[in-house]
């Protein structure tokens, strides 16, 4: 199974293409438009790129621009996103804003933790939206946003928008991304915090002044919308200081200014994540979230999953030949070595407490769960993948500039991209449908059931 059973009460809205044509057509016609003002050659190239990604989400992912209002986008109730819109509607986020110190003893703030951010967003979108319509634009924005920042991130290091674009559709639109859109919490599917931070470091070190700032308020920002990417960014800031240190780069002042910088801004997050996980019962003992969660949503190498989604499916084959290709010795120049170290490290972690075998431990990630306080409460290590695909992807792209494609070749190869993953994804099981609403109010008892009397 791709994901959780569905809910008796779930029902699949009626929006294939036969059923609603003028909704794909809506779709079609407003992306295209979006698009098509993209090639207004005297707007930035960041405001161009922008227009060009929203407007091939809006048609590659329809219907759901034109009934986000109405329909769940997803699987709908399930215990992850049903929860979550109860706790929106019951205010928790309001209440941590107005109280942070008495947040720390409320029961739904125990239980989601500081990543609350998510919520505030949809609070915001609310203003316009209906509370569905509020959590279904981020499925849209998400997916947009995780293509953007990877796309410019590429092209800060490759050196060509073009190849940038290209390379940065399979991470932004892949099936990853969906198959938590569909089943899980809206802020799983926040990883456009992962190229957004690696940015804004880049520039740190490469423009320092006012950018010193910059790693230290994306960090911040990102834990408190996901303390899993906000792990994960720690833990490239960690990588990047390290080797920059170790190679003795001109500016790795700067990225030492960053990094204080940074555990300052976050600091009172962590606190109060440590805060909560250390006072008053536990959800589960360190051995079940070990065995009964992180061993099982992992990346496998038998069978070939990340996280039980095939392989094949889940990543471009393309874009991973070319990383591989990219990794020859005689290419590591550049950024090259820092992201093939960066990609290994993160995939050791992604592959959880075992190895290929249930009975062979993983002494990367048992080690780091050994140093690491709090790291015990790691559930899913699959995220860390996400940083091996965006450094493989970063690699495929600066081979992909030193090859010289022509506009032509990469024009055909988005075309074939688009193919592949309107096969490979958009028919996937996983890849979200939309669904009616169901009221899915808290019980009165919830925080009995879950934490005991």
């Amino acid at each position: 199974m791709y994901g959780p059973s569905a809910d008796p009460r779930q029902k699949i809205a009626p929006v294939e293409v036969f059923d609603v044509p003028e909704a794909y057509l809506f779709c079609f016609a407003a992306g295209a438009l979006i698009t098509a003002l993209a090639w207004r050659r005297r707007w930035p190239m960041e405001a161009r790129s922008a227009l060009f990604i929203v407007g091939q989400c809006i048609i590659l992912t329809a219907p759901l621009a034109f009934f986000m209002d109405t329909y769940v986008y997803g699987s709908f109730p399930t215990i992850d996103k049903a929860g979550s819109m109860a706790h929106y509607l019951d205010g928790v986020h309001l209440r941590a804003l107005a109280d942070p110190i008495a947040a720390l003893s409320d029961p739904a703030v125990r239980l989601i933790g500081v990543h609350m951010g998510h919520l505030v967003v949809t609070s915001f979108f609310d203003l316009f939206l209906t509370p569905v319509g509020a959590f279904s634009v981020q499925g849209l924005l998400a997916p947009a946003l995780a293509w953007y920042f990877a796309w410019w991130l590429l092209w800060e290091h490759s050196g060509s928008s073009r190849v940038a674009m290209l390379m940065s559709f399979p991470f932004g639109m892949g099936l990853h991304i969906f198959r938590d859109l569909n089943w899980y919490t809206i802020e799983k599917a926040a990883i456009f915090w992962l190229p957004l931070f690696l940015l804004v470091c880049t520039w740190a070190v490469r423009r320092g002044g006012r950018w010193r700032w910059a790693p230290g308020i994306v960090l911040a920002l990102t834990t408190w919308t996901n303390v899993y990417l906000g792990i994960i960014n720690g833990g490239m800031l960690i990588v990047i200081f390290t080797a920059l240190w170790v190679a003795r780069h001109p500016q790795r002042h700067r990225i030492t200014l960053a990094s204080a910088a940074a555990v300052l801004a976050v600091s009172p997050l962590v606190v109060a994540q440590w805060m909560l996980m250390v006072d008053g019962p536990q959800l589960a003992s360190k051995d079940a979230f070990l065995w009964e969660r992180a061993a099982l949503d992992s990346f496998s190498l038998s069978p070939l999953a990340w996280n039980r989604l095939e392989v094949h499916r889940s990543l471009n084959i393309v874009a991973l030949g070319l990383a591989v290709w990219g990794l020859r010795p005689r290419r590591w120049t550049g950024v090259v070595p820092i992201a093939g170290v960066s990609a290994l490290l993160f995939f050791l972690l992604s592959l959880g407490p075992v190895w290929w075998a249930p009975d062979v431990m993983n002494p990367i990630y048992m080690g780091v769960r050994a140093v690491v306080p709090g790291f015990w409460r790691v559930a899913k290590p699959e995220v860390f993948f996400h940083i091996t695909w965006l450094m493989l992807l970063g690699i495929g792209a600066i081979e992909a500039h030193r090859l010289g494609w022509s506009k032509r070749t990469l024009g055909l190869w988005y075309i074939a991209f688009v193919g592949a993953w309107l096969v490979m994804a958009r028919s996937h099981p996983a890849y979200p449908p939309m669904t009616t609403p169901v009221a899915t109010p808290l019980a009165p008892d919830w925080a009995e059931r879950v934490f005991g009397p």
